[in-house]
C-alpha cells in the first residue's frame, strides 16, 4: 500500500509503501518514515509523529438527516494551509502500538482516493539542550565531506562483526556472560550531539563503562546506525498495565529483530498463533543467520505474568536436532523484561533441551536498553560457529513450503501441517488419506509417514515426522533407499494399496537416523486395481497407464523412475537391470515388489 505523506513546517509531500497487516504498527510506519526523511533532512531523526489526515464533515446528499462523514486531506490549496499554519490540532494523531489494519485507519475496505494526503508528518524540534559548538566556514565544508564519506561507505562496525571469527565456542554460563559483556572489538560511531542525548537520558549516571564498550566519537554515522542507536537511547514505547502482546511487538523487534536484521545478513520472521486449534508449535520469534535454515536464535514473548512461562516455551516444546552444536540461542520477554538464553542439550528431558539464563535486562532503563545492545551484538558473533556445527537443514526451521498446486507446507518441532487451497477437492483428498492412513496404522506398515491428526474444516492435516529432504550421494546410500521404500511397497501392496507417486520429492531421511529413508505424501494413494486414470499426474514421472486402468505395478515403474532421476555416478550393472526392467511399459513384465526387495538385499551384502 503507498500513503501519501505531507511533512509539516516543511512542505514536503512524499509517498511510503508500506505492506500493511494484522501485525503492522504505527511503530512500524513511524520507523520507516523517519528513515527515510533522515536521508532528505540530513538529520538523524529518532522519532517522528503522525496524524491521520481526514477532516470530518456532513455529507449535504441527506438534507436534514445529514450524517458525519471522513474525508481525506486533498492536496491542493488546503494542504498548503495546512502545512504552512503548522496546525494539526483537528487530525488525529497516531499512537505507536496502534495496528495500521484497524478499520478506523487503513484496514481492508478503507478506500484511499486520490489526489489526497493520507498522513501528516510532525517532525520534532531539535533538543534546545543540544547545542553543537560553533565552528568556521571551512571546517564546515571539511565536516561535510566527512560525513559524506561516513554515509555513503558501509558501516565499518557492522560489518567487523559479520567478519569476526570465534574460533572457540563458551561452553559454560561464565564464559557466555563475558563474552556478551565484552567490549566491541569495532565501536559503533556516535556524534557529539547523540552522545549528548545518551548522556541526558542517563540521569542516574550508571551508563558510563557500557558506554565506552559500545561507542567511539565520530563526525557523522549512517543513517541506519543512527536508527539503532536512537531505537536504544529513545524507543517508542507504549507499556501498561493493560497492554497485550502486540502493543510491545514493537518495542521488541526494534532492539531485538530489526537489530539483528540490520547489523547481519540473516532474516528474521515473526510468526503468528494460526495454527493453534491443532496445538502446532512456532516461537514468536525466528532469526536465520545468513542462507541457513536453521533457527539459531528464536523468541517467546508476553505483555505479562511470570518470566518462568516464556522461559518453558522455549524448551519444552524444542525437539533437539541441532547435532553436535553445544547450544542455540533465545530469549524470553515479559513487557520490559528481558532475558537471554542458552539452550542447550539434555537428554533428562522429554524434548530433550533446557533453557540456560546467561543474563537478565529491564527495557524500561537506558542501562538495560544498552547492556541488552551490546550483548546481542556479541552474541550475534557466536551465531556462524555454532550454525557450522549443525548438520544442514533443507527447509527452514518453523518454514512455509508454497507448491505449484497451492498446497502449503508449514513446518513445527515434531510434525508438518498440510493444507489445502480453496479450488482443491479438500475433503475428498483428507478422507482418502484418512482412509489409507488408518490401514496403514493398523498393519504397522513401515517407513511411511503418520497421518496424527486432520480437520476437514480447516482443510488442513498434520503429519509426523519432519524428515530430511536428502536424495542419495553414493551407491550404497542408493541401495539403502531402495531398500526401505521397497520395504515399504511390500507392506502397501500385500494390502493391496498403491503410493502412484513415487518421486524424490516424496522420499525423506529419518533425522534421528541417519541411514534410513521413508515415503511421504499420499495424497495419490489408491486402492489396487482401480479402473479410475489420475488424469491429472504428469506422464514423464508416472507409469505409462497412470491415466488409465492401474495396479500396484505403477509403483514399480515408479522405483525405476527413481534409479533413472538419481544423480549417484558408477552405479553397478546390477542397478541398471533393475531399473530396465521397472521401466518395462508392459505392467505385467514388471517384477514385484518382493522379488525387487531380494534383489536389493543381495546386492547390499555384496557392498558390504
Amino acid at each position: 500500500m503507498i500513503l501519501s505523506c505531507g511533512l509539516v513546517r516543511e512542505g514536503l509531500v512524499f509517498p511510503v509503501d508500506i505492506d500493511i497487516d494484522d501485525k503492522k504498527t504505527v511503530g512500524h510506519l513511524k520507523e520507516i518514515i523517519a528513515a527515510k526523511l533522515s536521508k532528505r533532512l540530513k538529520r538523524n531523526l529518532i522519532d517522528v509523529r503522525l496524524f491521520l489526515a481526514k477532516t470530518a464533515k456532513e455529507d449535504e446528499t441527506m438534507g436534514e438527516d445529514a450524517k458525519v462523514r471522513s474525508d481525506w486531506l486533498p492536496d491542493d490549496e488546503t494542504l498548503d494551509a495546512v502545512l504552512q499554519s503548522r496546525d494539526v490540532s483537528s487530525y488525529m494523531e497516531m499512537r505507536s502500538s496502534w495496528k495500521l489494519a484497524k478499520p478506523s485507519l487503513f484496514g481492508p475496505n478503507m478506500s484511499l482516493g486520490e489526489d489526497v494526503i493520507h498522513v501528516l508528518v510532525v517532525v520534532p524540534e531539535p533538543d534546545p539542550l543540544i547545542v553543537e559548538q560553533p565552528i568556521m566556514a571551512h571546517q564546515n565544508l571539511e565536516r561535510a565531506a566527512k560525513r559524506q564519506k561516513v554515509e555513503e561507505a558501509p558501516d565499518i562496525w557492522m560489518a567487523a562483526l559479520q567478519e569476526e571469527r570465534v574460533d572457540t565456542l563458551p561452553l559454560d554460563r561464565e564464559g557466555l556472560q563475558a563474552h556478551l559483556e565484552r567490549k566491541l572489538l569495532v565501536k559503533i560511531p556516535i556524534t557529539p550531539r547523540l552522545s549528548q542525548l545518551v548522556t541526558l537520558h542517563d540521569t542516574a549516571r550508571k551508563c558510563s563503562d557500557i558506554i565506552s564498550k559500545l561507542f567511539e566519537p565520530c563526525e557523522a554515522f549512517s543513517v541506519e546506525t543512527g536508527s539503532i542507536v536512537g531505537a536504544v537511547v529513545k524507543p517508542i514505547t507504549s507499556g501498561s498495565e493493560s497492554a497485550t502482546e502486540d502493543t510491545y511487538h514493537h518495542l521488541w523487534d526494534s532492539l531485538i529483530a530489526t537489530v539483528l536484521r540490520q547489523v547481519s545478513s540473516g532474516n528474521f520472521r515473526r510468526n503468528s498463533n494460526a495454527s493453534t486449534s491443532i496445538r502446532l508449535y512456532r516461537p514468536d520469534i525466528c532469526f536465520y543467520c545468513a542462507n541457513q535454515n536453521v533457527c539459531v536464535f528464536r523468541g517467546e514473548e508476553k505483555s505479562s505474568g511470570e518470566m518462568e512461562v516464556p522461559l518453558k516455551e522455549l524448551y519444552e516444546k524444542l525437539i533437539w536436532r541441532y547435532d553436535d552444536a553445544p547450544y542455540v540461542f533465545g530469549y524470553a520477554a515479559v513487557g520490559f523484561q528481558v532475558c537471554l538464553v542458552a539452550i542447550r542439550k539434555d537428554s533428562t528431558t522429554s524434548r530433550g533441551a533446557k533453557a540456560e539464563v546467561i543474563n537478565h535486562y529491564d527495557l524500561s532503563e537506558l542501562k538495560g536498553r544498552l547492556s541488552f545492545l551490546l550483548a546481542l551484538l556479541n552474541m550475534l558473533t557466536l551465531f556462524r560457529p555454532v550454525v557450522e556445527l549443525i548438520q544442514p537443514f533443507s527447509t527452514p526451521d518453523y518454514g512455509i513450503i508454497r507448491r505449484s498446486n497451492g498446497v502449503s507446507i508449514c513446518f513445527a518441532e515434531d510434525g508438518v501441517i498440510k493444507e489445502y487451497p480453496s479450488n482443491m477437492p479438500s475433503r475428498e483428498i483428507i478422507n482418502n488419506l484418512k482412509k489409507l492412513h488408518a490401514q496403514m496404522k493398523e498393519h504397522s506398515v513401515p517407513n511411511v509417514v503418520t497421518l496424527v491428526k486432520a480437520n476437514l474444516k480447516k482443510r488442513h492435516v498434520l503429519l509426523s515426522p519432519i524428515g530430511i529432504a536428502a536424495p542419495p550421494s553414493d551407491v550404497k546410500q542408493l541401495v539403502t533407499v531402495l531398500r526401505d521404500i521397497l520395504t515399504a511397497l511390500v507392506a502397501l501392496h500385500k494390502l493391496k494399496l498403491m503410493h502412484r507417486d513415487l518421486r524424490w520429492e516424496n522420499v525423506l531421511k529419518y533425522r534421528q537416523d541417519h541411514d534410513q529413508w521413508f515415503l511421504i505424501d499420499f495424497d495419490e494413494g489408491a486402492s489396487a486395481p482401480t479402473t479410475l486414470g489420475a488424469m491429472h499426474l504428469d506422464p514423464m514421472s508416472h507409469a505409462p497407464e497412470i491415466a488409465s486402468s492401474h495396479s500396484v505395478k505403477v509403483d514399480i515403474w515408479g522405483v525405476g523412475y527413481l534409479l533413472r532421476t538419481a544423480t549417484v555416478p558408477n552405479q553397478p550393472h546390477q542397478l541398471d537391470a533393475i531399473r530396465e526392467q521397472c521401466l518395462q511399459k508392459s505392467p505385467s513384465k514388471r517384477p514385484t515388489a518382493a522379488s525387487l526387495l531380494k534383489a536389493v538385499q543381495k546386492l547390499m551384502v555384496t557392498l558390504a
